[in-house]
């Protein structure tokens, strides 16, 4: 019998599956990338999986929480975003601790993967923050205001999109999309690379 190809991971659906809040729809989608679903290090605010073809470790940070009908996050979310993410001062949040522990979790379970860190707008600081050594880390539409260039990552951004405008990262790329000619706010989705040959 032979085996099924294994489809190359993009960005976009990295992004895409990481902000996916059921896990069981996770696990068979990432099975066409040949990854398996790490469901204890995974939650609302991350999405880890392994691929044993490659040995690569895929850690998707999720970005500020959008739903007001998740008041806890939403309003620590966006608090963090106004006050917190401006002074420089993420690092010591409750939201970027949780994503340091589950990190050095997954450090601990999988010493010899290859990680692949993933993070849109907020979580671009929680990525740019603990790639580290082997690590590879792309983000997109960073708010990476006080950070410094990481050389392990690369940062991606669609040119009306406001809050990547504020970053500080010299090597911040835009990528030519529709979002040219939209406003800010929609400039900032992720459905904009949705059609781009970015790939992990």
């Amino acid at each position: 019998m032979p085996l099924r190809k294994i489809k190359k991971l993009s960005l976009y659906k990295a992004l895409k599956l990481g902000y996916l809040r059921k896990e069981r729809k996770q696990k068979n989608r990432l099975k066409r990338f040949g990854y398996r679903l790490d469901e204890e290090l995974t939650n609302n605010e991350r999405m880890v999986a392994y691929n044993p073809i490659n040995n690569k470790l895929l850690f998707v940070e999720n970005g500020s929480e959008a739903n007001i009908l998740k008041p806890a996050q939403f309003l620590e979310d966006w608090h963090n975003n106004f006050t917190v993410v401006p002074a420089g001062a993420f690092d010591y949040t409750p939201r970027f601790q949780d994503a340091k522990s589950a990190y050095l979790k997954a450090k601990k379970k999988y010493e010899k993967a290859q990680f692949e860190m993933v993070g849109h707008s907020q979580a671009a600081i929680t990525v740019n923050d603990l790639a580290k050594g082997n690590d590879k880390g792309i983000t997109f539409n960073g708010a990476l205001i006080k950070q410094k260039d990481n050389p392990n990552v690369t940062n991606y951004r669609t040119k009306n999109d406001l809050v990547s405008s504020l970053s500080n990262p010299n090597d911040m790329r835009t990528l030519a999309t529709s979002s040219s000619n939209q406003n800010p706010i929609t400039a900032h989705n992720i459905s904009n690379i949705q059609f781009l040959p970015v790939f992990l």
